[in-house]
């Protein structure tokens, strides 16, 4: 899996998604400024959508297309405000928001590698209890890792996890998610083998 990116590629991506917000607001300035009549907010979406939507197939902006096409998803339907989505990203100082798949796969390399182990992928009913006598074993209990995320990456339902091994073991496993700023867990059964937990977002 790849890494974290480095820091100056998320400042690039921060400075870049804000300069094409601030394009895109004068865009519907000037709209407004050019019409006696007030726009709608569905109006309004659906100006910024017309002119967000070739940025999402140019080159220049391939660096922030994910981030960019999460907020114009957003802000789909009767409650979605565009707008304001893009008014957050003018002068933003955090990265990007990035999709719970991809922090999630994150998580998962980052506990691979502090537990020298690979994660299963398995129904509850079908998990090998014995898989690795000697080491952990850290098993995600479902049988599409997909179900629980939506077309947008977004976390959609909770995930379980069944981990056995010893107790350090078990504390690298725990600390990972606690130290992690998008999901968080509870337990759900431990024993001194044994800790069933769910992921969800924090």
């Amino acid at each position: 899996m790849q890494g974290i990116k480095p820091a100056k590629t998320n400042a690039d991506a921060n400075q870049l998604l804000s300069e094409l917000a601030v394009h895109a607001l004068l865009h519907l300035q000037f709209r407004r400024l050019a019409t006696p009549s007030l726009y709608s907010r569905q109006e309004s979406n659906d100006i910024l959508q017309k002119w967000l939507k070739p940025k999402l197939k140019s080159n220049r902006y391939k660096l922030i297309k994910k981030p960019l096409k999460a907020i114009t998803q957003q802000a789909k339907g009767e409650s979605g405000d565009l707008e304001a989505l893009l008014e957050r990203c003018v002068g933003a100082e955090s990265a990007p928001v990035q999709p719970h798949l991809d922090s999630y796969l994150l998580l998962i390399n980052e506990i691979e590698k502090k537990l020298g182990t690979t994660v299963l992928l398995s129904r509850a009913e079908d998990v090998d209890l014995s898989h690795d006598e000697n080491g952990c074993l850290l098993c995600v209990l479902t049988q599409n890792l997909n179900d629980h995320f939506g077309s947008n990456n977004e976390m959609r339902s909770p995930i379980s996890m069944l981990f056995r091994g010893p107790m350090s073991q078990r504390a690298l496993f725990l600390g990972a998610i606690y130290a992690n700023n998008t999901f968080t867990y509870s337990v759900g059964y431990q024993d001194e083998q044994f800790v069933r937990i769910t992921l969800e977002l924090a």
